[in-house]
C-alpha cells in the first residue's frame, strides 16, 4: 500500500510569535526582518554529567550510535583516546541516540554533548567528559541504570542533573510557506557554531540545532538581531509536524517504531550494545510494521481532515482543552472484523489555533503503516481509510464512573462528549528514507 505522504511544501508551518496586540502586527522593523532562526529553553530536559578514562567505552556498549563522533575513541586496553584529526573531531558536537534494555526494548531517548570546557578546547582536556541531555522525569531511572553497569569502569556519574545548566534549541523560521534562505541563515547558523557551540539535531535534514549553556550567561544569549524566543510549546509543535518522538510518552516499546533507525538515531556498523540483538535483527530482516506518524485529531461528526494543516500559520496553546492521554490506543475505523486490533497508539499531543480562530489538535503517534491512507493511487478512495478509533488506556474496571454525559466508545471504553478519532498523516521525509531504506535492502 503506498503511503499517504503529508507534503510539507502545500502545510507547512510558520510559526505565530508576534503579539496578541493588534498595533503591532504592522511592526515590520529591520530588526523582526532580520531575525531568520527561532529559539527557545526546554525546561522537560535535563542534563546528567559523566566522565572518566573508560567513558567511551562504557557508553559504547550501552547507547544505540557511535559514541567516537563525538571526539573521543577507545584506544589500546580501552584507553580513551582524543582523535588528533581537526576534522574527525569537529564533524559532530551533538549525537542522538537510544539507551535500550536487553529485550530491545527502550528505555531512553538521549544526546549526548562533549562538557563545555572539552566543546571550546577538547585537546586541554585530560580525560572524556559528557553531558546526557534526556527527559526531566527519567533522571533517577537513567541514573541507577548508568551506575548498574559502571563496575570497575573509570567513569564517574554525577549525583543529580545539573542545576546550573539548561538546555537551549533553535531551529529556521518558516515565512509564508517557505524556509529561510541559505543566505539569510547563514549568520544565525555562524552565531550557532562558533559561539553558541551548538549541534546540528539531525533527526531530520535542517531540524534544528542544540545546544547546553549556563544558566544566566549572557554571552551565549542569541542576539535579538538574528533569533527570535518563543515558548517551548513552540518547539513541540515544529517536532510534531515532522513527526519527530521525544520523550517518554512518544516511544513505543520498539524504538524502531518510532523512526529511530530514520533519525540517525542507531549505526549497525560500531559494534555490539545492550540490546542490540532484536534491534539489528529487525532491520535486517525489514520487518517494521508500524512507524511514527503525524496525527490531527478530531471529534466524531467533524469532518474527516484530508490535509495537515488548514493554514500556514497555526498557534500553539497547550492547555486550551483536555486531548486524549499518552498510550492511548489507535484502532482503525475501518475494519473488516467486529472487534480490530489496536493498530498502534498516541504519545504527546498538543491543541492549536489557526488564524480564524479554528481549533485543531495535532500529535505524535505510531501506527501501522497497511492502515494509513493511500495518496495518488485512487482520488476516489474512501477518506476513513487511515482514520483511527482514538481509545483511553485500561482503567481499574472497580473505578466509579459517576459523572454525567459519559457513554461508551466503539472499544467499550469511556469517554466524555463523542470519540476522538485520529487520521494519520506520513511526513514526506519519512516516506523518502523508507523508500531509501528498501531500494538498499534490494541491492
Amino acid at each position: 500500500m503506498v503511503l499517504a505522504i503529508a507534503s510539507t511544501s502545500r502545510n507547512i508551518l510558520r510559526h505565530c510569535t508576534c503579539s496578541a496586540t493588534p498595533r503591532r502586527l504592522l511592526a515590520t522593523s529591520a530588526s523582526l526582518l532580520s531575525q531568520t532562526h527561532n529559539f527557545t529553553r526546554l525546561p522537560h530536559r535535563a542534563i546528567l554529567p559523566l566522565k572518566g578514562q573508560d567513558a567511551p567505552k562504557f557508553l559504547q556498549g550501552l547507547i544505540t550510535n557511535d559514541i567516537d563522533r563525538l571526539g573521543w575513541s577507545s584506544g589500546p586496553k580501552g584507553r580513551a583516546i582524543l582523535q588528533q584529526s581537526e576534522e574527525e573531531r569537529e564533524r559532530d558536537n551533538l549525537l542522538f541516540a537510544a539507551v535500550l534494555k536487553a529485550d530491545g526494548r527502550i528505555l531512553h531517548d538521549i544526546f549526548l554533548f562533549p562538557s563545555l570546557s572539552e566543546s571550546s578546547s577538547p585537546s586541554t582536556t585530560t580525560e572524556p567528559s559528557y553531558l546526557i541531555d534526556h527527559d526531566i522525569t527519567q533522571t533517577s531511572l537513567l541514573q541507577s541504570y548508568l551506575k548498574r553497569h559502571i563496575l570497575r569502569s573509570k567513569v564517574k556519574v554525577a549525583k543529580q542533573a545539573s542545576e546550573g545548566l539548561e538546555l537551549l534549541v533553535a531551529w529556521p523560521k518558516v515565512e509564508n510557506g517557505e524556509g529561510v534562505g541559505e543566505t539569510e541563515g547563514k549568520e544565525a547558523e555562524k552565531w550557532l557554531k562558533e559561539v553558541a557551540g551548538a549541534g546540528r539535531d539531525q533527526r531530520r535534514e535542517g531540524f534544528a540545532w542544540r545546544w547546553v549553556a549556563k544558566k544566566n550567561d549572557k554571552t551565549v544569549e542569541p542576539p535579538s538581531s538574528l533569533f527570535t524566543e518563543v515558548t517551548p510549546s513552540h518547539y513541540h509543535l515544529h517536532r510534531l509536524l515532522s513527526a519527530i518522538p521525544e520523550g517518554p510518552q512518544d516511544y513505543p516499546p520498539l524504538p524502531l517504531e518510532a523512526n529511530l533507525e530514520l533519525m540517525g538515531g542507531v549505526d549497525y556498523k560500531k559494534g555490539c550494545y545492550v540490546g542490540q540483538e532484536l534491534t539489528a535483527r529487525t532491520f535486517y530482516k525489514g520487518v517494521v510494521r508500524k512507524r511514527g506518524v503525524v496525527l490531527r485529531l478530531f471529534r466524531e461528526g467533524e469532518e474527516i481532515p484530508m490535509i495537515l494543516l488548514p493554514s500556514t500559520s497555526i498557534t500553539p496553546y497547550p492547555n486550551l482543552f483536555p486531548t486524549p492521554s499518552a498510550q492511548s490506543t489507535l484502532t482503525p475505523l475501518l475494519s473488516s472484523v467486529a472487534r480490530p486490533r489496536p493498530s498502534g497508539k498516541i504519545g504527546s499531543t498538543l491543541p492549536c489555533i489557526t488564524p480564524f480562530g479554528q481549533s485543531l489538535t495535532l500529535g505524535f503517534g505510531s501506527v501501522r503503516l497497511e492502515h494509513v491512507a493511500q495518496n495518488g493511487e485512487d482520488e476516489e478512495i474512501d477518506e476513513r481509510i487511515g482514520v483511527f478509533v482514538v481509545n483511553p488506556p485500561k482503567v481499574d474496571k472497580e473505578v466509579e464512573m459517576e459523572d454525567e454525559g459519559l457513554k461508551e466508545s466503539g472499544e467499550g471504553e469511556l469517554e466524555e462528549g463523542g470519540r476522538w478519532l485520529a487520521k494519520a498523516f506520513v511526513p514526506e521525509w519519512v516516506g523518502e528514507r523508507l523508500r531509501d531504506a528498501e531500494e538498499r535492502r534490494k541491492v
